[in-house]
C-alpha cells in the first residue's frame, strides 16, 4: 500500500509539469528619454544610483563607466543585440552562433546584472545610458531562462515549488522599478518611449 501510495504521489506531483526537459527563454526591453542638461556631474550621479540599484537585485554586477562622445549627437539609437563571435572561425563560431548579447555605441554607462536561482532560474539585465544634445536615453533589456520538465527528484520539486510560489520572473518588474528610482532620485524626469513586451 505504501508503495502505491509513493508511486501515486509522484506521479500527480508530475502531473505539474511536463515530463518532456524544456528550456525557455524571454526576453524585453524598455527604452525611456531623459530630457536635461548632459553633465558629467550628473553622469556621476546616475551611474552611483543604478549601480547601488543593481546590487541590491542580483547575484553578481559588471559596470563599466566610459567616456562620453566627443560631440553630443542630435539623438541617440536603441541598444543593439550583436554576436561576439561574428567573426570568429571553426569551433568558436559553432558555439557562439546564436549567442546574442546587448550593446550600447557610445554608452557612458553600462551595467549587466545576473541573478540565478537553483540552477533552474536565471534572470540577466543590461542597462545602458546614452548622453545626447537633450538629455540621455536610458536602455534595459532583460531575459529570463527557465529549465522545466524531466522526471527526477530535482525536477519535481521544482515544478512543486513553482505551482506554489511562481517562477523568478516576478521580480522582473521589481528590478526595473528600482531602476527607475534609481534616476529618477537624482530630480530628473523618465518618460517611456518604446517597451517589448507592451
Amino acid at each position: 500500500m505504501k508503495k502505491t501510495i509513493t508511486a501515486l504521489t509522484v506521479l500527480t506531483m508530475a502531473g505539474c509539469a511536463s515530463l518532456t526537459p524544456t528550456k525557455e527563454r524571454f526576453e524585453g526591453y524598455k527604452i525611456y528619454d531623459i530630457k536635461t542638461t548632459y553633465s558629467s556631474s550628473l553622469t556621476s550621479k546616475l551611474s552611483s544610483s543604478l549601480k547601488s540599484a543593481m546590487q541590491g537585485n542580483a547575484d553578481s554586477v559588471r559596470f563599466e563607466n566610459s567616456l562620453p562622445p566627443a560631440t553630443l549627437p542630435n539623438d541617440a539609437a536603441r541598444f543593439e543585440l550583436v554576436n561576439p563571435f561574428a567573426n570568429a572561425k571553426g569551433l568558436a563560431a559553432l558555439a557562439g552562433a546564436s549567442v546574442k548579447i546587448p550593446s550600447c555605441e557610445g554608452s557612458v554607462i553600462e551595467a549587466t546584472s545576473n541573478d540565478s536561482f537553483a540552477g533552474a532560474e536565471d534572470t540577466t539585465f543590461f542597462t545602458c545610458l546614452m548622453p545626447y544634445k537633450d538629455g540621455y536615453k536610458m536602455n534595459i533589456y532583460y531575459s529570463f531562462t527557465k529549465v522545466s520538465g524531466g522526471f527526477s527528484s530535482q525536477a519535481l520539486g521544482r515544478a512543486l515549488a513553482q505551482s506554489v510560489v511562481g517562477d523568478s520572473s516576478q521580480f522582473i518588474p521589481r528590478t526595473i522599478a528600482a531602476l527607475e528610482e534609481a534616476v529618477t532620485s537624482n530630480g530628473v524626469k523618465l518618460d517611456l518611449i518604446d517597451s517589448y513586451p507592451n
